[in-house]
């Protein structure tokens, strides 16, 4: 896989990005540190092609702050076909994502992509044979990561090795195997201890079958018995059949006497009220003559409460003018009041008139003051703006001098120690890093020249043009303080002089107040003499209606027998109507007394016809009773012949499923020991085991080869993969790193920081190749994160070399780095530049 182009926005710091690859072999990754190179090379290829890849980090974390939508396209050549990868991470609503493969076909782009995410993404592990883990081993080398597999302990070593491998698998294979085998293991025994009750279980068959002959013969003789109870049982039920219509005959008879009963009471008590109406009615007629009194005299008293009634409004209208006379009464001391209060403040106002005239004489003379002061404020304030802005652009200028004047004093610094370099550092004249410091030393007299023609007039000038504004500051005479007085002091006369203006009306206002008074008393002894006529008037009224309320009692006690008169006539009618109806209602209770008497004694009849009833009812209950204990025992028989049925059904499937397990048990045990057998397979003992030792020599030659690079075939690596035991005899499980060189073979510990340095970029160059070899997909590849800034410059150098050295075994070599001279080193600059908020890329 070799990369060929990678466009970023707004993915964490990167606003915007289009980085092309296609030109590039070997090259330094240069830019301000937070510009967003480790994010570009390390973490936007793995989150294009694999997702999630950064722990403890959400997707939409990865969204540059500010912005909602963020997209990275990644182009990339594999075996001979170039592919494009887009994911892109929307933060909107509840968040989206999109994955799109593509493959170039004919200088177009066709879709490779499937209809989810998570099945795109398989496409393109496939694809790469590659998962994020092993794609990262075989491609980058992180920041701090370089020694992390020769700096561990030799058993740690070992563990990583296994890791890189992927040789965690066969634990997980093992453990599999050996839940499988243990599974396996419960079936048999279950299968073993089943067999046996099932066994035991078979046995009873025979004695089952003779219990059921025994009680089929039982239960066909209680049946026959059951038959002839029923019989007897028919017949009984059919004789109380007939007694039982005749008992509810009975029963009717008394229900229809109780109805005459029933009736006869209801007649009586309307012949009683038939009977009191008849009283009542012969009471009216007795009393005619007084009740047409009474009425007369009802009538008389209507007419003088008519009379009376009708002076009643006149009343309510004398009590209305009377409440509003008091009410103009009242409104009228209020108005009174109020003007008399009116007429002493204005009275009051006029007597201060000399004090508030000299006040606003003194009000008109400090405004004339304060007008002259905010003339001379506004010319202050003037120059002090422009002072600003001068004092602004003097610090501007200085500011500008003093950094220019500061990289030119730091650039000829590190152009001097770079000339110091040069003739201490040993190397040829036709080495590029020589070439370049050669080059950067050749600069020193035009920076010189440069620090020493920096142009300070404009400093100069801004200092004079702010002196003489000071001067013309001063000039003007302005205080501040002054001003504020005089200000203050006209804020406390404005309501004196507002005060005296407002006197010029006080007289006339008087003048007419006074008038209002004595018009308002005139209208208050007018009403007062309206209201006392109205009291009278009222008095007298009152006098008139006081017989009213007695004419009305007397009315509601004549009223009682003005009503009896319209009932006289009904009264007639009533006596007539209620002696008929007694005389009907006597004939009809007669009738039905008979009836009751003829039911009596049909109802004596039948109760004699039933004097067996009871007898023969004991006797059906009896043979109900033996009934029902022949059927309990016939039910009880047939459950008995089901149960030993359901027995011997059951014993049948016992003994095909005991011949079943029995078929089924050999298979299984053979499984059982087919699973023993992988379970040790896949132990430490067995391929994992078998991996290792095939894949360290593997290891050590492509170690060699590069180390023989880096070093000139000085060095070369040989692991170790077992150690005798010291306290005991045995050999213990190990992975230590012996280097050998001319002389003889040391432990990796032993040598010094650039040896070993050499050393850990060898394995690991070789752990990455090593590692995309058995995974069956090649990264032509190699980014490595800053590998450089904890190293001093002779190691740096060292480092360097050794990068060189190797990059011809992979076609894109890209080494991020914020370290100058190291950027120096590389035919080819990849810089990081911030362009209005973003970052722009220059590929040379």
């Amino acid at each position: 896989m070799i990369p060929l182009r990678l466009i970023i926005n707004n993915f964490r710091a990167i606003e915007h990005a289009d980085i092309d690859l296609s030109a590039v072999t070997l090259a330094a990754i240069a830019g301000r540190n937070g510009a967003g190179k480790s994010s570009a090379f390390t973490l936007a290829p793995r989150f294009a092609l694999f997702g999630d890849v950064i722990k403890g980090i959400s997707m939409d974390d990865l969204v540059r702050r500010g912005a909602q939508e963020m997209a990275i396209t990644f182009e990339f050549e594999h075996q001979g076909s170039i592919y494009r990868v887009i994911r892109t991470r929307s933060t909107k609503g509840k968040g989206k994502s999109t994955l799109e493969l593509q493959q170039q076909v004919n200088s177009q782009w066709e879709s490779r992509s499937a209809e989810k995410i998570a099945d795109t993404e398989a496409k393109i592990r496939a694809l790469l044979n590659l998962d994020d883990e092993t794609f990262t081993a075989s491609s980058m080398i992180l920041q701090g990561q370089a020694n992390a597999f020769t700096g561990a302990t030799a058993g740690k070593r070992k563990e990583i090795l296994s890791q890189i491998l992927g040789l965690n698998v066969y634990e997980q294979l093992q453990e599999r195997a050996r839940q499988r085998a243990g599974l396996l293991d419960i079936e048999i025994e279950k299968a073993k201890d089943r067999l046996l009750v099932l066994d035991e279980r078979v046995e009873a068959h025979p004695r089952k079958m003779e219990e059921l002959r025994t009680l089929e013969s039982r239960y066909g003789f209680t049946q026959a018995k059951v038959a002839e109870d029923e019989r007897a049982v028919r017949e009984t039920e059919a004789q109380l059949a007939v007694l039982e219509v005749k008992r509810s005959r009975i029963l009717q008879i008394d229900r229809d006497t109780a109805t005459i009963d029933d009736e006869i009471e209801v007649l009586q008590k309307e012949r009683s009220s038939h009977t009191e109406r008849l009283e009542r009615a012969e009471k009216i007629l007795a009393n005619e003559e007084g009740i047409l009194a009474k009425a007369t005299e009802l009538e008389e008293v209507k007419q003088q409460i008519a009379a009376l009634e009708a002076r009643q409004p006149e009343v309510e209208r004398l009590q209305r003018d009377l409440a509003a006379a008091e009410t103009d009464l009242k409104q009228l001391a209020d108005e009174l009041a109020r003007l008399n209060e009116r007429v002493l403040v204005v009275t009051q106002q006029l007597s201060g008139r000399d004090a508030l005239q000299k006040q606003a004489a003194d009000h008109e003379q400090e405004t004339v003051r304060l007008r002259e002061f905010e003339a001379k404020a506004e010319r202050w304030n003037l120059l002090a703006a422009e002072l600003q802005t001068l004092d602004t652009q003097l610090d501007r200028e200085t500011f500008r001098i003093e950094t220019e004047n500061r990289a030119l004093v730091d650039k000829i610094s590190t152009l001097e120690e770079q000339e110091t370099h040069i003739h201490d550092s040993g190397c040829l004249p036709t080495c590029k890093f020589q070439q370049a410091a050669a080059a950067a030393v050749a600069e020193l007299p035009e920076l010189r020249r440069r620090l020493a023609d920096l142009d300070r007039s404009q400093i100069a000038a801004l200092t004079l043009s702010i002196a003489q504004k000071q001067i013309e500051q001063k000039d003007i005479g302005y205080d501040p303080d002054t001003h504020r007085a005089c200000r203050n002091r006209v804020a406390e006369l404005q309501a004196s002089a507002t005060a005296f203006a407002q006197l010029a009306g006080k007289d006339e206002l008087l003048q007419q107040l006074e008038q209002q008074c004595a018009e308002k008393l005139a209208r208050q002894e007018s009403t007062t003499a309206r209201r006392d006529d109205l009291q009278q008037q009222s008095a007298d009224l009152e006098a008139e209606l006081a017989p009213l309320p007695e004419l009305t009692a007397r009315a509601g006690d004549l009223q009682r027998w003005a009503r009896f008169k319209d009932e006289i006539g009904a009264a007639r009618e009533a006596a007539a109507n209620a002696k008929e109806r007694i005389a009907a209602i006597d004939q009809e209770i007669a009738g039905k007394q008979t009836r009751k008497e003829d039911l009596e004694n049909e109802k004596n009849s039948l109760v004699i016809d039933t004097l067996e009833y009871d007898t023969l009812r004991r006797e059906l209950d009896r043979s109900l009773a033996v009934l029902q204990d022949r059927r309990r025992q016939l039910a009880a028989l047939a459950e008995q012949i089901g149960g030993i049925k359901a027995v011997l059904a059951a014993l049948e499937a016992d003994q095909l499923e005991r011949d079943q397990l029995a078929a089924d048990l050999e298979p299984k045990a053979l499984r059982w020991t087919r699973y023993q057998t992988l379970i040790k397979a896949f132990g430490r003992d067995g391929i994992p085991a078998l991996i290792i030792e095939n894949a360290v020599p593997q290891l050590e030659r492509i170690a060699n080869e590069i180390l023989g690079q880096m070093s000139k075939g000085k060095h070369y690596i040989r692991f170790e993969t077992q150690r005798e035991l010291k306290s005991r005899d045995g050999i213990a499980e190990t992975l230590d790193i012996m280097i050998g060189d001319w002389t003889a073979e040391r432990p990796y510990e032993t040598f010094s920081g650039g040896e070993q340095l050499r050393i850990d970029y060898a394995i690991r160059f070789a752990l990455a190749e090593l590692l995309a070899q058995r995974a069956g997909s090649k990264v032509e590849w190699l980014t490595i994160d800053e590998g450089l800034g904890s190293q001093d410059a002779e190691h740096r150098a060292l480092v360097l070399e050794s990068i060189k050295s190797v990059s011809s075994r992979f076609k894109r070599v890209l080494v991020i780095t914020h370290i100058e001279d190291a950027q120096a080193a590389f035919d080819q600059v990849i810089r990081f530049e911030n362009s209005d908020g973003g970052v722009g890329v220059q590929v040379a």
